[in-house]
């Protein structure tokens, strides 16, 4: 499966190519955040919450660091 790397907050409105401001999106959620119908935030870095237009909000957590 494909993903994109994504800025949370956009390049143009000051995010920054960092950390903790990029997610790796699939394709269908990417084109979802890009056209408007999804807003995401991270709270910290690799935590995402993906809010949709009515409102109701949809946490990922990383995933531990393997041993």
């Amino acid at each position: 499966p494909a993903c994109d790397l994504d800025h949370t907050i956009p390049w143009h409105q000051g995010g920054t190519t960092s950390y903790d401001n990029l997610a790796a999106l699939c394709r269908k959620h990417h084109k979802l955040k890009t056209d408007g119908y999804w807003h995401y935030q991270q709270p910290e870095p690799g935590t995402l919450t993906a809010t949709s237009l009515t409102g109701k909000t949809y946490t990922t957590n990383p995933d531990p660091p393997p041993f």
